[in-house]
């Protein structure tokens, strides 16, 4: 194998302690006297790669790319291949085919179409011969897996409550139910979720298809619940897969684990909800990642095993102290592939890990409890997969000057496979942060980046400081657009993760459960402090701040209790947690925040964490901007604090509504759409934090 294990240190404590080599960071330095300035547009030039699978019987690998398709305003994928060693070629000829899955013998190619709207399964033969589509549910397929013998499939496939599977012509209908259709009647607490929708009127539902028998479909689960991902037991004599079951099935979005015997339908839970990725050993014991919900994200997913048969339990590595999973933000998203991959199955497994600011795979070894380090470097691992026939590991690299891009793993280094975005940067290059910790009085540090404009000023600089969401994630080594862009436009990005952000350990994240505000804002500024200092060209005089989601919530506290700022963008924010309970799509659980009471029992919480509640002290001008169709930070919240600044109508404020889009839109909306919210943003600190006309 090219990637020596025997050269880690196994260790059962923290990273940190392992000094090995890994992937070398990419970076990239200066500006060529023949590149040009990054613009909002250059989005729609700009391509990834993820999700990348590897042939179990010959030296082949797949994986998706990604791109913008500006005339039709939408995103676009395909299925890309690489074959002993040589140059990708196109896979498939599809604009919406993604979830690229080998058959066991490794003769078919299994992925999702998407036409009409919802994405079916379609099956590829790998030694010659076109595509078919094998299944028909009427909302499309959420995922599938294969069985052990290739002859069927588990699919996660959306019906209504009838379960019929085929087209439906509307015009059919009776004129009051064909009228009618739209109307939501509503009567669970958890009836719909952001990215998804409103559930009803379909659900996903676990289906088997016996694709020897004529493509046969039989529906395992039922309404009301709701399934997600799927996998048979290895003997095919039951399947796994993952789902929020019982009386209060409603009560939450977190999924446990449930077994169906493939013969009797009997339904098992395996694991209580909290669990994530998991995988399952020749024996049937379970290896997952889980979380107890009650953390509401606070802490950490850790890694467990289950014995098929048992009752309890284990931790793996209980004292761990990084997070299993991708926890990194960016603009520009890989298509996901897997957390946990096996090394020998049962026996040992590959996870990818995330840790201060970078993402990384492990070995983790079931037998000694104990986890090394396989890779290590300024980036982001998106993605990765291991070849049983060459023994290689292949992944999805990123850092925070170069775009996503396919590599080969070797000990200590890497081979690149893939330039998907040797155009653009052959005319953009793109820029390398300062990256740094900044020391707090309290005696931690707080990751920072620093991206500076790529030419020498006459003047100082201005700065924006940008905050990122969760706040449960973390900035990362990954290419960020959003930066990249205002740094080639003359504005300094800093960037931190403070005290609440994931990839530093469970009390690091868990130190502002009760209040937001606090700790954070103060290790949010110890950075810009830093980053200034350790810059002086950066114009303290001429800051702005911004940032989405809880970066929205933070800027707009920010702006109600300091001057400091000249320009602010408060995106899909938090503004006002009383009308948030009642409104977000899990918004009811922030009860646990608020030391259990809801806002109808004691609304002083509520009220003194509403950036609402201090309005009257913004001095700073603002620029809103939320999407119609945001059901994690419904755009009431962002219209009730437009209504009172431009109420009180003492700085300049301007609200940017989009429609049809959820909250993600600037990682994964329309690509228009995300180029104008881009424009509007670097108009607003142009206006205010330069003397540029707009």
């Amino acid at each position: 194998m090219l990637i020596t294990l025997g050269s880690n240190v196994s260790y059962a404590g923290g990273l940190e302690q392992l000094p090995v080599a890994g992937v070398a960071t990419l970076q990239l330095s200066g500006r060529a006297t023949n590149m040009r300035q990054l613009q909002a547009e250059d989005l729609l030039n700009l391509r990834s790669v993820g999700d990348v699978r590897t042939s179990p019987t010959e030296n082949r690998l797949v994986f998706v790319e990604e791109w913008q398709d500006a005339e039709h305003n939408t995103s676009c994928q395909r299925i890309r291949t690489v074959i002993d060693g040589g140059s990708p070629i196109d896979l498939t000829q599809g604009t919406s085919d993604s979830h690229p899955r080998f058959r066991p013998d490794g003769r078919a190619l299994a992925f999702l179409r998407k036409t009409d709207s919802v994405a079916q399964v379609w099956i590829l033969p790998l030694n010659g011969g076109e595509a078919l589509c094998v299944t028909h549910y009427p909302g499309g397929v959420d995922s599938f897996s294969w069985s052990p013998d290739g002859q069927s499939l588990a699919i996660v496939g959306r019906v209504k409550r009838d379960g019929a599977i085929g087209k439906s012509d509307p015009t059919l209908l009776p004129l009051r139910e064909r009228h009618t259709s739209e109307v939501k009647v509503i009567t669970e607490l958890l009836h719909k979720f952001d990215g998804d929708g409103y559930f009803d009127p379909y659900r996903p539902n676990l289906f088997t298809v016996a694709l020897a028998d004529n493509n046969r479909s039989d529906q395992l689960t039922h309404h009301p619940y709701r399934v997600s991902e799927a996998q048979y037991m290895p003997d095919g004599s039951a399947i796994v897969f993952r789902s929020r079951r019982g009386d209060d099935y409603d009560r939450g979005s977190d999924e446990g684990l449930f077994s169906i015997d493939l013969i009797s339908h009997e339904i098992t839970e395996l694991v209580s909800p909290g669990a994530q990725a998991f995988l399952i050993a020749p024996d049937g014991s379970l290896v997952y990642s889980w979380e107890d919900p009650a953390t509401i994200g606070y802490d950490q997913p850790r890694l467990y095993t289950r014995p098929r048969g048992a009752t309890e339990a284990l931790p793996v590595a209980a004292t761990f102290e990084y997070p299993i999973g991708n926890e990194a933000i960016n603009d520009v998203l890989s298509p996901a592939g897997d957390t946990l991959v096996w090394d020998k199955p049962g026996e040992s497994l590959f996870a990818l890990i995330s840790q201060q600011g970078s993402v990384e795979i492990v070995h983790i070894s079931l037998a000694s409890d104990t986890v090394a380090k396989i890779t290590t470097g300024h980036h982001v691992i998106s993605s990765f997969a291991r070849s049983t026939t060459t023994n290689e590991l292949y992944a999805v690299i990123t850092t925070s000057s170069q775009p996503s891009e396919v590599y080969r793993l070797l000990d200590g280094d890497k081979e690149q496979v893939t330039t998907t975005n040797a155009s653009l940067t052959s005319e953009v290059s793109f820029i390398a942060p300062d990256y740094f910790q900044a020391q707090t009085s309290e005696g931690h540090s707080v990751d920072t980046w620093v991206y500076l404009p790529p030419k020498s000023y006459t003047e100082p600089v201005p700065g924006v400081v940008e905050i990122h969401g969760g706040p449960m994630a973390m900035y990362a080594h990954a290419f960020f657009f959003e930066f990249q862009l205002l740094a080639s436009q003359g504005f300094a990005v800093i960037a931190s993760n403070p005290r609440g952000s994931r990839g530093y350990g469970a009390s690091f994240c868990s130190a502002i459960f009760e209040r937001w505000g606090d700790r954070d804002w103060a290790d949010i500024e110890t950075a810009v402090d830093a980053a200034c200092e350790r810059h002086p060209e950066i114009n303290q005089d001429a800051l702005g701040v911004g940032g989405g989601s809880y970066g929205g919530y933070m800027t707009a506290w920010i702006i109600g209790h300091s001057n400091r700022y000249s320009a602010a963008v408060v995106g899909r924010p938090v503004t006002d947690w009383v009308s948030m309970v009642g409104s977000s799509d899990v918004g009811w659980d922030e009860a646990r925040r608020a030391g259990g009471k809801h806002p109808w029992e004691d609304d002083s919480w509520y009220r003194q964490q509403s950036p609402l509640t201090y309005v009257e002290q913004v001095r700073t001008p603002v620029l809103i901007e939320a999407q119609e169709g945001d059901l994690r930070c419904p755009i009431e919240q962002a219209m009730e604090y437009y209504t009172a600044i431009r109420y009180l109508n003492r700085v300049p404020v301007r609200f940017v509504r989009y429609p049809d889009e959820f909250h993600g839109m600037s990682r994964n909306g329309k690509p228009w759409n995300r180029i104008h919210r881009l424009d509007e943003i670097l108009n607003w600190y142009n206006r205010f934090l330069t003397t540029q006309p707009l």
